[in-house]
Order: C-alpha cells, then structure tokens, then sequence
C-alpha cells in the first residue's frame, strides 16, 4: 500500500498526462501485490497483529469493490471445498463464457466477481463477525465516494492512479486467476484429493513475483495455506514434484485449450452448488 500510495503522488505531480500513464503500469503491478495482501490478509499471514491484519485487508479489498469480511469466509469455503461441487467458485465458472475473448472483457469481470463473492459471502459470515463486515462496507462506500470526489478535482490522479491501473491489472491478473485450477475436473464433495494436486504454480519473470508477494505460486499456498508469502520460493524450490510454469507458456495453453470452465472429467458441465450458510 505504502508504494501504491507513493507511486500515487507521483502521479499527482506529473506536468504532462503522458509521464503520469507511464506510471501507471508500476501501478498496475502494484495493485497485483495488493491483490495479494488482501489474500494473504484473509489467511492471516500478512502481518503478525491480528487487528492490523485484518484493516490492511479491509482496506486492499476496497480497491477491487470487494468485502473483505465477505471475501474472506467465502475463500475459506473455497479451500474446504476445492473444486468439488460445493466449491463457491463453481458458480463464476459455471457461468464463465467459453470464448477466449473473455479475456479482454477482464475489466468488466472484475466488478463483476467481486459483486458475486460479495452476495455469496455476506451471508456465510458468522453473527460474531458481522459487526466487521458492516465496517468493511463502510469503507467500501467511503473509498468510492472518494474515487468520485477525485474525478472531479483530481482527474489525472484517479485516472492514471487507479482507473487505468485497475484495468492493466485486471487484464494480468486474469491469466493468474485462470491458472489456479486450470484443468482440474470437478467433483463431488464427498471426493478427497490432495489439495497441491488441484493447482498451478506460475513463474513470473524479472522479480515480478516479489513485487506481487508471490501471487502466483498457488499450488504452494494451496499446500500449506498458513505459509508466510517470503517463504513461498524456499518451498517451491525444495518441492521436487513441482512443475511451474512461465507465464507466457501457461498464457499460451490457455489460448490453445480454451477457459477454465466448470466441467467433470467427462467433459461435461458438473454441478455448482453452494455450501451450507454459517
């Protein structure tokens, strides 16, 4: 956050719109690494203190139109319930479109998704948390009557400060989300799979990985979900049955067999039920 904010004001003081776009690509990056931290936020993992763990996510969560709170009981029903027919993701993918063009709509599926996790996962979060759910869409509301505010009085900021970098992120962080569990046929709930074998590690070149706390390295996290986000590249160095992938490769599958959709292994739609409400 604290380099989304710096590169912001940067941004601020550009004389010309052309020097503040040229940020705005660090800054979509930036947003990976947030991305990240709000996951990571979710697990606990990010920071060691408990109630500064849990506003960084609130607060990161608000830059993707996401409920933190929301988000976080609805992942936590994700990993139980990892592409089986109980998996809460099952319903985004289910109704996903086959075209690969679905790729460039990336920055509509954005709000889209989050509003989808958003209704699934209100209702999943327990009486003992609610009170910080509604806190959570408080700060969601502020954070976009602020976005509002800014387009009038500091247009370039909010363009080349979040909006455009929303939408290069969006469209990076597609092929990421994709990535996950590509491939993986569905199953009923009552099926028990190793959870590393459900999902991808994806290399990212350049340090990249590092600016985006390791976002990509799922199938580590997938293994050991506690795991602190510096130690991912320890992990998946020592894992001698890991197969990462480059971006770029995992990109080109992708264009080659198609997006992830929602099928068992027969190749058919499988079921896409929610789990039982806390």
């Amino acid at each position: 956050m604290l380099a989304v904010l710096t590169n912001t004001a940067l941004i601020a003081v550009m004389p010309h719109a052309w020097l503040a776009a040229l940020l705005s690509l660090p800054q979509a990056l930036l947003l990976v690494g947030c991305q990240e931290a709000k996951h990571l936020c979710v697990h606990g993992t990010f920071v060691t203190h408990r109630a500064v763990n849990n506003m960084i996510g609130i607060v990161c969560a608000a830059l993707f139109g996401a409920n933190f709170v929301a988000y976080r009981y609805f992942h936590f029903a994700h990993h139980r319930a990892a592409c089986t027919d109980t998996d809460p993701e099952g319903r985004l993918y289910a109704l996903s479109w086959s075209t690969r063009w679905i790729w460039l709509l990336a920055p509509v599926e954005l709000p889209w998704v989050a509003w989808h996790i958003g209704r699934v996962g209100w209702s999943m979060v327990p009486r003992s948390s609610r009170a910080q759910r509604n806190a959570a869409a408080v700060w969601m509301a502020a954070f976009a009557a602020l976005v509002t505010v800014g387009l009038r009085h500091a247009p370039q900021t909010v363009v080349f400060g979040y909006l455009l970098p929303l939408v290069l992120f969006s469209w990076f962080d597609f092929m990421l989300t994709q990535a996950e569990h590509y491939g993986v046929a569905i199953v009923p709930a009552s099926s028990w799979r190793d959870p590393a074998s459900l999902t991808h590690d994806i290399v990212l070149p350049f340090g990249l990985g590092w600016l985006t706390l390791h976002r990509a390295l799922h199938r580590v996290h997938h293994h050991e979900p506690g795991l602190r986000w510096v130690e991912a590249p320890r992990r998946l160095r020592a894992d001698p049955t890991a197969r990462p992938l480059a971006y770029g490769a995992f990109a080109r599958c992708w264009l080659a067999g198609g997006p992830r959709l929602w099928l068992n292994a027969q190749g058919t739609p499988a079921a896409a039920n929610l789990p039982p409400r806390a």
